[in-house]
C-alpha cells in the first residue's frame, strides 16, 4: 500500500515539475517545443541564415550576465537573459571557462553554455595588430602568433584581391598598404596567411561602412585617399580627442593647395631605403635635414596634397575623423614636449605656431 503524498511532498513534487518546465522553456524557447521532447543542445536552435563561426573572448571573471550579454550583441544568441538563467540553474554560472572560442552564430543558449563551460573543440591562433602599423609590422605579429612565416604574409598580401567598392579606387601597381583593418582576430588552428589577410580586408570593408565612404566623399576623397589621410592621422595623433582637429588641420592645408607637412610620411619615405630600415627601423625618429628634402612623392614636407597612397594602416577612430573632422580654423599643431602626453598646441597663424614651438616644442 502506497503512502499518501503529504501537502509538503506535493509542494515539492510541483515545484520540480516547474523547475523542468523552466529549464526546458529556457533550452526551447517557445511553448511548442517544451510540450515536446527536450531537443539536444546541437539542434536545440533552427541555423541562422549567416552560418559563419563568430570569434568572442570570454575574460576571466566576466559574470554570466555579462557573458549573455555580449553573445547577444554579438548575434551569437537570441537572449542574453536566457542565457544568464539558465546558467543560475544549472549551477554554471562559476565554471564559465575564459579563453578564446570560434561560436557559431544563432546558437541555442545551452549550446553555447556547453561549449563555454567545457575546453573549446576547436583550437585557434590569436593575433592583435594595433593601429598605426604597416603590413611589414603586420607580418611579423601573424609569424609570433603561428600563422606562418612573415614571409608568406607579405606574399598574401601581393595575392590578395579588394573586394568592388575599394578596388576600382586603388591606383594601378599600388600595394594593399593601409587597406589591412588592425584588430584582434580568432582563427582556427591550421588557418593559412590567405585566410587571415583575406579576413582582415573583409573586415576593413565592413568598418569603413558606405556611410563613412559617403562622408569622405563629400569632402572631396574617394576611399583610396580616405584611407590615406586616415593613415596619416593614426600616425600623427596620440590622443583620442586630437584625432578629428588634426584632420581638420590636414582639411585646411589640402584646400589651400599646400604641403600637408607631416613627419610621418617622411618616415615613410625614408623607409623605402631597406639600408635604412636595417639601421633605424620602419620609423625612424630623429629625421635630418636630408631625411626631410627625401624625393619620394610620399614626403609630404616637399609635396603639397596626398601622398599616392596610405603610410601605415589606420584604425576607425582615424577613419572617422577624415569622415568627420573638426571644423577649425588652425592650421598649425606642434607636439606638446612640456606635458610629454602626446598632446599637441594648436595654432591659426604662423606666428602663433612658431611661439608654440618656442614654449612647448622642447622639453
Amino acid at each position: 500500500m502506497r503512502s499518501p503524498i503529504t501537502p509538503f511532498a506535493a509542494a515539492g513534487l510541483a515545484l520540480a515539475v516547474l523547475v523542468a518546465l523552466l529549464a526546458a522553456w529556457l533550452v526551447a524557447g517557445t511553448p511548442a517545443a517544451v510540450r515536446g521532447n527536450l531537443p539536444a543542445p546541437a539542434s536545440a536552435s533552427a541555423p541562422a541564415a549567416d552560418a559563419s563561426p563568430v570569434a568572442f573572448t570570454l575574460e576571466r571573471g566576466s559574470s554570466a550576465g555579462e557573458v549573455g550579454r555580449r553573445l547577444e550583441e554579438l548575434g551569437i544568441i537570441r537572449s542574453g537573459r536566457q542565457f544568464e538563467l539558465l546558467a543560475r540553474l544549472t549551477g554554471l554560472q562559476g565554471s564559465l571557462s575564459a579563453g578564446d572560442y570560434l561560436l557559431p552564430r544563432g546558437a541555442s543558449a545551452l549550446t553555447v553554455l556547453h561549449l563555454l563551460t567545457v575546453k573549446e573543440a576547436v583550437p585557434v591562433l590569436r593575433v592583435t595588430f594595433p593601429e598605426g602599423l604597416r603590413i611589414e609590422e603586420m607580418a611579423v605579429l601573424a609569424e609570433q602568433a603561428g600563422f606562418g612565416p612573415r614571409d608568406e604574409f607579405l606574399a598574401a598580401v601581393a595575392r590578395a584581391k579588394l573586394p568592388p567598392g575599394l578596388a576600382e579606387y586603388l591606383p594601378p601597381g599600388a600595394d594593399l598598404q593601409g587597406y589591412l583593418f588592425p584588430d584582434t582576430y580568432i582563427m582556427p588552428v591550421g588557418s593559412t596567411m590567405d585566410d587571415l589577410v583575406a579576413y582582415m580586408i573583409r573586415t576593413l570593408d565592413e568598418r569603413f561602412t558606405p556611410e563613412l565612404r559617403a562622408a569622405a566623399a563629400a569632402r572631396g576623397l574617394n576611399p583610396h585617399q580616405a584611407l590615406t589621410l586616415a593613415s596619416i592621422v593614426e600616425r600623427e595623433a596620440v590622443l583620442p580627442a586630437e584625432r578629428p582637429l588634426i584632420a581638420g588641420v590636414f582639411y585646411n592645408r589640402l584646400a589651400a593647395g599646400d604641403r600637408l607637412g607631416a613627419d610621418p610620411t617622411v618616415q615613410f619615405a625614408v623607409a623605402l631605403d631597406a639600408a635604412s630600415v636595417q639601421r633605424y627601423g620602419w620609423w625612424k625618429k630623429d629625421l635630418t635635414i636630408v631625411d626631410l628634402e627625401n624625393p619620394s612623392p610620399y614626403n609630404t614636407r616637399l609635396f603639397p596634397g596626398l601622398p599616392p597612397g596610405p603610410i601605415a594602416c589606420p584604425g576607425l577612430a582615424s577613419i572617422e575623423a577624415v569622415a568627420y573632422p573638426a571644423d577649425t580654423d588652425y592650421y598649425y599643431f606642434v607636439a606638446d614636449a612640456k606635458k610629454g602626453d602626446g598632446s599637441h598646441v594648436f595654432a591659426v597663424t604662423f606666428a602663433e605656431h612658431e611661439r608654440n614651438i618656442a614654449l612647448y616644442g622642447a622639453p
